[in-house]
């Protein structure tokens, strides 16, 4: 069949959650389907497109005054809309899938012009995240309108949580039947547990095998991971400290240098790192920590660490939507308070405890995850909608 994906982001290369199952979504799809993808330079590094093959096309919608709206302008950009009409007539697709509620709008009109299945990819509820961000009052009406459109009017929703599915069902009136959860998943051909990369990560930071390291990875332009790294910073950081001085914290993602008041002595802001050097630095972490209290997303970053094998101490909002994980395969906390403190500082000094727990999350997230089992679950979604044969 083909697809025609539309995204309010980049892919090359992939930044943040959204990005990477978008990235992974098109890697494997491509293997049986064709993906032409219509993608954007808003949030992007530039990288260089490196999903080559017959079944993979990718076009970039040209920069326009619109994008000062940032994810909004992929509501009103008619610049957006011209480039989603050429791509669909280049594809000619079997379905539209648009990544993340921004691009629903696009789909639609293809959709009710073409008389082409749409599928929403939600990663969060949109609605609730920008309220508890905070965000004026016009604007969240504005994104829940939309999100309530996207429910009523889309063939098919698919979360990434049962808990988001319930919560649009809910409040928007979306009929159970047309809304399906998927969880995201690391693609394990990449994510792997490696001595060698965990000895060659560590010895760049002068590290010994018993110098414990903590590791946060997140899309540092979102307002979420950017609370959770000044958490680390001014909570997590000291009380560490205090017990083990000779501890070191490495914050991973895109946008550090948002982020320079929250440079300590032992922490290290790396800012973007390549597939290779992530899942390098995933081995050579002790503990991965995810102290995110609000708008968590898509979740894919613990299973990419437990698929290392890595003990991962989160919050429950973090973790929610991963009940697969079950008690003693990740440690799930309230909030970052005491508890998240001596959560960490037990692991940090109970070297065993923690292997045992990496290992059962790795088993768990062998036994659980896998873009075979992903796919499938589109596939599925595609044939009852009609756009592929069951």
């Amino acid at each position: 069949m083909r697809i025609l994906l539309l995204t309010s982001f980049d892919l090359f290369p992939p930044v943040h959650g959204g990005s990477s199952i978008a990235y992974n979504f098109m890697k494997h799809a491509a293997t049986r389907h064709e993906v032409s993808a219509l993608i954007s330079h808003l949030y992007s590094l530039k990288g260089k497109a490196d999903l080559p093959g017959d079944n993979v096309h990718v076009q970039y919608y040209r920069p326009s005054i619109f994008d000062h709206l940032r994810v909004l302008s992929f509501l009103v950009n008619p610049h957006y809309y011209c480039a989603a009409e050429r791509l669909f007539q280049e594809s000619q697709p079997d379905v539209i899938q648009c990544e993340t509620l921004w691009p629903v709008m696009a789909g639609w009109y293809l959709r009710r012009k073409h008389h082409v299945p749409l599928v929403c990819v939600e990663y969060n509820v949109e609605a609730t995240k920008f309220a508890d961000l905070g965000r004026p009052w016009p604007i969240v009406a504005v994104v829940r309108a939309v999100e309530r459109f996207a429910c009523q009017h889309a063939d098919s929703v698919i979360t990434v949580s049962e808990s988001d599915r319930e919560q649009l069902i809910e409040q928007y009136g979306a009929q159970a039947g047309r809304v399906r959860t998927i969880q995201p998943s690391p693609d394990l051909s990449d994510f792997r547990f490696d001595a060698q990369s965990r000895a060659a990560v560590r010895e760049r930071y002068g590290l010994s095998e018993d110098q414990p390291m903590l590791t946060f990875v997140g899309n540092l332009k979102y307002e979420p991971n950017q609370r959770a790294v000044r958490r680390i910073a001014e909570y997590v950081y000291p009380a560490v400290m205090e017990q083990r001085p000779d501890t070191r914290f490495v914050i991973i993602g895109q946008g550090a240098e948002l982020l320079a008041e929250c440079r300590r002595e032992n922490i290290t802001l790396t800012g973007y790192l390549s597939r290779e050097d992530l899942v390098a630095h995933l081995c050579a972490t002790d503990v991965f920590l995810v102290p995110v209290e609000t708008g968590s997303g898509i979740r894919i970053k613990i299973p990419e660490a437990t698929a290392c094998g890595r003990a991962v101490v989160a919050t429950q909002q973090a973790a929610k939507g991963l009940e697969v994980f079950q008690e003693g395969e990740i440690v799930r906390v309230e909030g970052v308070g005491p508890q998240f403190v001596t959560a960490v500082l037990r692991l940090i000094q109970d070297p065993a405890l923690r292997s045992a727990i990496g290992a059962r999350a790795q088993a768990r997230t062998q036994e659980q995850f896998g873009w075979e089992k992903t796919l499938a679950a589109y596939e599925e979604v595609y044939a009852r909608i009609g756009a592929l044969s069951p």
